[in-house]
């Protein structure tokens, strides 16, 4: 009786044991797996929970185990994160909480350092938040906010200047131009109806006139034999001229192709000062050069003439620049994005070790990190490169006198 009871005991402890492993593993928890447990502080979750994934290059290698708030009462969360123990986490890595699908579902994305040293378990891992849909919305939403400003004041120009179109001074000056018109039309009238009389007045000194015509045209017919004699003659002069001797005009025809065949010898030699002026290959670079430079001068001088000028005019209550070209590509720099965080980092901070320099971008509370500065296109991508070995996503964008631009444009703007 008593090995039936143990019996059904053993049953009972095996199946509650097989149960509490079902839960743990259908929960992401594999009891018989190992991994290593390290934790992680944010400022804000932002809809991270327990269960969420932990992935390495898309690949989930872990989950979050916990979440609670420090001891510190400074509303900081502390999240512990369980990670396969086969996987080594570089110091200098971290941990970022992204949205790892559309309806934005939360996970833990590794950005590993190329570091040597690494963390052991219990750790604590450097956190950082990824930029939300909002702030990236407003990142793309900006230059269109800017134009939308442009905009407004080019309006508010316009109406201004219909306004003063529309005042009582033009409105005099208006009505003059058309009383001026009006005579105009009179004017011409009265030189029509002139015209009219003199033809009508001068008809008989215009048949007179074309009486003489007919006359000279006649005179011509009556004096054909003449003309014919005069033709004969040019024809005989015609004849004399081809007996005439050539040869002496094709040999100084000859002589001439000859001395301007020798110019042209000279002309490519550098013996002498045209052939080098035309021939030496580091005069024209030297040219080509001074070009550029003053290209350069004049579009400095067009962009910032105080340099140059000293003038004095009224003070309207601002500064006026002229402007060179807006789509020349010096008003073109190429940068390369690191990071966007809600969390302002030091531009100090280890993560940024060996890309200098750094800016810091702050667009609707979001702070986003741009390393380098370049107007060529192809020196931004060697930056890119050097980047993505700590930040795996950095991406080229473009800026057109201190706005963000589309990338597509600068490169036309730039071509």
């Amino acid at each position: 009786m008593k090995s039936k009871f143990i019996r059904l005991g053993i049953l009972i402890l095996v199946s509650s044991l097989i149960l509490i492993w079902g839960l743990s593993y259908l929960k992401g928890n594999d009891i018989f797996k190992r991994s290593n447990d390290y934790h992680v502080i944010y400022d804000s979750v932002d809809g991270l929970s327990q269960s969420n994934n932990v992935l390495l290059s898309g690949y989930k290698v872990g989950q979050v185990t916990n979440i609670q708030f420090l001891d510190d009462n400074s509303g900081r969360l502390l999240v512990s994160i369980t990670i396969d123990s086969s996987i080594d986490i570089p110091e200098g890595s971290v941990a970022q909480i992204i949205s790892s699908d559309i309806m934005g579902t939360r996970s833990i994305k590794m950005l590993l350092s190329n570091r040597n040293e690494y963390y052991i378990e219990n750790d604590t891992i450097p956190g950082d938040i990824e930029a939300d849909l909002k702030d990236q919305v407003s990142m793309q939403v900006l230059p269109l906010k800017n134009k939308a400003e442009e905009l407004l004041s080019t309006l508010d120009s316009a109406i201004t200047g219909l306004a003063f179109i529309f005042d009582d001074d033009a409105q005099r000056n208006f009505s003059e131009s058309f009383e001026n018109i009006n005579r105009t039309v009179s004017n011409i009238e009265r030189t029509t109806a002139d015209l009219q009389e003199i033809i009508s007045l001068e008809k008989e000194n215009m048949k007179s006139i074309v009486g003489n015509i007919e006359n000279i045209s006649s005179s011509f017919s009556k004096n054909t034999p003449a003309l014919e004699n005069t033709i004969q003659n040019l024809s005989a002069l015609s004849d004399s001229l081809a007996q005439l001797q050539i040869t002496p005009l094709m040999n100084n025809a000859t002589a001439a192709s000859d001395q301007l065949n020798t110019v042209l010898t000279q002309l490519k030699s550098t013996d002498n000062t045209l052939g080098s002026l035309l021939n030496d290959d580091e005069l024209y670079s030297s040219l080509n050069q001074l070009s550029e430079n003053l290209t350069l001068l004049m579009n400095d001088i067009r962009i910032n003439p105080e340099r140059y000028l000293n003038l004095s005019a009224i003070d309207l209550g601002r500064k006026v620049y002229i402007n060179a070209l807006e789509g020349t590509s010096e008003n073109i720099l190429f940068k390369v994005h690191l990071v966007s965080s809600q969390n302002k980092v030091p531009l100090d901070s280890d993560r940024f070790e060996g890309l200098e320099p750094i800016e810091e971008y702050e667009v609707s509370g979001a702070f986003t990190y741009l390393y380098g500065s370049t107007n060529s296109f192809k020196e931004a991508l060697e930056l890119q490169k050097r980047a993505q070995v700590k930040f795996p996503e950095a991406t080229v964008v473009a800026f057109r006198n201190g706005r963000l631009i589309k990338l597509e444009r600068a490169l036309k703007i730039v071509q």
